[in-house]
């Protein structure tokens, strides 16, 4: 019996390392947010920078990557929703379950490329994520 339940835990935890755990809020699913790589937001304007971090492991098991990056993505348009951006453009590569994304305004005629350099004066800003209980 001992066992069986070892095995159930096992199973479940496995489980619940494989989901994603963050839902695009209703500003996202309104402004149609976009992903972007750093190549192509060169003529966007900066709005902010954001550091979001999520659990990458559930107890002592590691959570699928790929679900992880999803999560930290999904964040960081939750903030480019709160910020009036419409794109979102990894900064770093993941680790840890923490990543850092610019936030931009590329539609609507308002980006130049001029001002798609960070300036001086950005600050980042840690989002953390606490997963639903």
């Amino acid at each position: 019996m001992k066992g069986l339940s070892t095995l159930f835990m096992a199973g479940a935890l496995t489980a619940i390392a494989g989901c994603t755990w963050v839902s695009p809020s209703p500003q996202v699913k309104q402004a149609d947010i976009m992903i972007l790589p750093q190549a192509r937001v060169a003529g966007c304007r900066l709005l902010s920078k954001t550091q979001v971090s999520i659990a990458d492991r559930v107890g002592f098991i590691n959570r699928v990557q790929s679900d992880v990056e999803k999560d930290l993505q999904t964040l960081a348009m939750n903030q480019a929703g709160t910020q009036g951006g419409d794109t979102v453009s990894p900064l770093t590569a993941a680790m840890n379950g923490t990543q850092t994304f610019g936030i931009y305004k590329c539609l609507g005629g308002h980006s130049t490329a001029a001002t798609s350099a960070p300036s001086a004066g950005t600050t980042i800003k840690t989002t953390p994520y606490q997963p639903p209980r």
